[in-house]
């Protein structure tokens, strides 16, 4: 059956690659690469004063509803976790417009001519690096604006954002931060990594504007420094909460925030702009399309290795999940069994604590406030975590399992002179795995499919890695059809795993000397 289910899978991943494989061969043959000089797009809608009423997208975390709000008369404003979801969506009418700032949306024209800017800026924000309110964030944040301010008078720190504002890929280099000597402590420095030029992930590595002054900064001032790619909406806080020492993505300075957390000197002042579908949107081949967006994909930058380190730490996460959450479960049923009522009480508060909370709440809890001052890393967080919602649910199937089988079994057990623990485990157990165990292979399942999640504590899973992906495409079809089918995969592959477990514990595939272990036949 494992072998089969494997199979299976391995054939279904191989149909689809070399389809796709086969796709951008062919379109090769066909299609011929365009030349000349681009036009600059023209906007759909002209003016802000034709989004009246209309639907624009912006980031959770960010400003600009109020910017909106007095710029565009009945605004409706939409909200998306990642400036990439904006863009899918915007693409594919679900919004008119997309708010973000002028300098992320010229780098993205710079790919893409299906876009335009709509004449007009709706506010203008000073952009700085972010600080945790105490002693040590003090420090930092008043070294980094004595370090911004002699990048300004020394004209380095326009070079740098005329560099990373380029369509020059090759001069845009990040100092190696790996040999820094850290005389004075190494500090993690916090970024979402998919909002280009700011932050952005390139050959595997997380690189950009604000990376490339936070490890320059590092350097001068003694630090080692340690790179972390988090969700733009856990990056406040994931610094509030003192988890890491400093971050940026492009974040506005606000007095509201500097009640939360300090600020730097501003690095940047840029006006924030609202960006449309072209007039005319560009159009081309189905198979050019197919071809370019594989090449995008998997192929440019080596991006299917995004995709195999994702699958790596997903695996991790829910193997280990699956197997202290086991355990634990099994030592919460045994501590029931013969607690008496308090252990009961006490279990049953805890699995209903744990099951009444969505679990993307329950990681962040234990992130940010139980484990908010350790250095235990997130995917270790996402480990305890899943493994204690998958101990609530393996408790309440020992439950439901043990309770199917007759009282007689245990009874007859007794008359045949096993104890209360021979019967337990060579009798009782083995016919209740035959009532839970379809309930604990849906399970496994329901759980790799939960840790799609575990991005919100900064861990680069397989969903991670696809947004990632999506963050340099901007396209919606190839990731997400790559995450969907690897999570398949996966589960039917660890799905296999149990049901050939299964049979270890069936009563009807063992032994008769074993199953008469204990007990005189004469």
């Amino acid at each position: 059956m494992l072998k089969q289910s494997y199979a299976n899978g391995l054939r279904s991943l191989s149909i689809i690659l070399i389809t796709l494989i086969l796709l951008t061969a062919v379109s090769a043959v066909f299609v011929s690469a365009a030349s000349g000089a681009k036009e600059a797009p023209v906007p759909k809608y002209k003016s802000l004063e034709e989004l009246r009423g209309k639907r624009i997208g912006m980031q959770v975390g960010t400003v600009f509803d109020e910017f909106l709000k007095e710029s565009i008369p009945d605004v409706k404003i939409e909200y998306f976790n990642t400036f990439p979801d904006e863009i899918n969506a915007l693409k594919a009418h679900k919004i008119d417009g997309v708010a973000t700032l002028d300098i992320v949306i010229n780098q993205l024209l710079q790919e893409d001519d299906s876009l335009a800017v709509v004449d007009g800026t709706i506010g203008a924000v000073p952009l700085g690096f972010v600080y945790p309110k105490n002693e040590k964030g003090r420090l930092l944040a008043d070294q980094m604006s004595e370090f911004l301010t002699n990048m300004k008078e020394s004209g380095e720190l326009d070079r740098l954002t005329e560099v990373w504002n380029g369509s020059d890929e090759s001069a845009k280099i990040i100092p190696d931060y790996i040999s820094f000597p850290a005389e004075n402590g190494t500090l993690t420095f916090v970024t979402e990594g998919s909002f280009p030029p700011f932050d952005y992930v390139r050959d595997g590595e997380i690189v950009g504007y604000d990376v490339d002054i936070a490890v320059r900064f590092c350097k001068e001032y003694g630090y080692g420094i340690k790179v972390t790619d988090m969700n733009f909406d856990a990056l406040m806080p994931a610094i509030q909460s003192g988890k890491c020492d400093f971050g940026a993505s492009g974040i506005a300075i606000t007095e509201e925030r500097k009640e939360k957390v300090y600020f730097s000197e501003p690095d940047y002042y840029q006006p924030a702009v609202v960006a449309v579908l072209a007039d005319s949107e560009a159009s081309g081949s189905f198979i050019s399309s197919i071809r370019d967006s594989f090449n995008r994909t998997f192929i440019k930058e080596h991006r299917y290795r995004l995709f195999i380190k994702g699958i790596y730490t997903t695996l991790v996460i829910t193997v280990l999940s699956i197997l202290f959450g086991t355990l634990l479960g099994f030592i919460m049923y045994l501590w029931c069994r013969k607690g008496g009522r308090l252990a009961d009480t006490v279990t049953r508060f805890c699995v209903w604590l744990v099951q009444g909370m969505p679990g993307i709440v329950l990681l962040m809890l234990l992130y940010y406030v139980i484990f908010g001052k350790s250095n235990i890393s997130g995917m270790w967080v996402a480990v305890i975590g899943f493994t204690m919602i998958f101990a609530a649910s393996f408790y309440g199937m020992l439950l439901s399992g043990v309770k199917a089988v007759d009282q007689g079994q245990t009874e007859a057990s007794y008359a045949l002179g096993l104890s209360d623990t021979q019967t337990f485990f060579g009798i009782i157990l083995p016919q209740a795995a035959r009532h839970f165990m379809p309930a604990y292979k849906a399970e496994i399942v329901s759980l790799i499919k939960a840790t799609a999640v575990v991005g919100y504590i900064a861990v680069q899973d397989l969903t991670k890695m696809g947004d990632i992906v999506r963050s340099r495409t901007y396209e919606a079809f190839f990731p997400l059809i790559a995450v969907a089918v690897i999570y398949f995969i996966l589960a039917g592959l660890l799905k296999a795993i149990t049901s050939r477990a299964t049979k270890y514990v069936d009563p009807e595939k063992r032994s008769e000397a074993k199953i008469l272990k204990g007990i005189k036949t004469k």
